[in-house]
């Protein structure tokens, strides 16, 4: 079986654990927007000091990409614990990008900002995030039907054959997800700012970073 048959497996088998992630994501979004004013005093102070010293450099994308790969494996890691750290992990990323939604379109400049500065990494993110935790949620699968196995008697042999295809579809994903971390966070370092600037300079004059 080639690289690209796997990688086709690893999504078509595991379909619905990424659709149950995905609408955790949407439960997430939607409640962020609902609540954005309402949690604006205790997320913009967190966002803006993580925004404040953005730079269109090679060191800030890199800074985005180590943060980004660093989450995931965390994630990835631990969701080993009943696959809480994924269930969260998405919940909390939706939750974070409907209030970024809710609290900047309140018009159109606000949803042109919005658009511009999360649209164009965004939509790999996303994605990526998704293959995290759906990889997250199969390590623990794996840990848990192979010491099912072992419980039920099976040898270690054994038990590590009836489920090394879960383990290899977590590893799959896991991997597909850090090389969509990587292009997003070069666009969201270089390309995502620069946009910015470019769709501010143009309605107000000024430049954003």
């Amino acid at each position: 079986m080639n690289i690209r048959t796997e990688i086709k497996e690893a999504f078509v088998e595991n379909k619905k654990i990424f659709t149950i992630l995905l609408v955790i994501f949407i439960l997430g979004f939607i409640v962020g927007v609902v609540i954005a004013d309402d949690i604006a005093p205790v997320l913009m102070p967190a966002l803006k000091e993580l925004v404040k010293d953005a730079n269109i450099s090679s060191i800030n994308a890199f800074s985005i990409m180590i943060h980004n790969e660093t989450t995931a494996i965390t994630v990835f890691l631990g969701s080993i614990i009943f696959g809480i750290y994924a269930i969260i992990g998405i919940f909390a990323n939706g939750l974070v990008m409907g209030f970024m939604a809710g609290y900047t379109i309140k018009s159109a400049y606000g949803l042109i900002i919005y658009l511009v500065l999360i649209v164009p990494h965004g939509i790999i993110e996303i994605p990526a995030f998704l293959c995290t935790c759906t990889a997250g949620i199969l390590l623990f699968l794996f840990v848990f039907r192979f010491i099912k196995d072992l419980i039920h008697k099976n040898t270690f042999k054994e038990s590590y054959d009836n489920n090394k295809k879960t383990l290899k579809h977590a590893i799959i994903l896991l991997s597909i997800s850090l090389v969509l971390f990587a292009i997003a966070a070069l666009i969201e370092g270089f390309i995502t700012p620069e946009l910015g600037n470019i769709i501010n300079q143009q309605i107000n004059g000024t430049r954003l970073f």
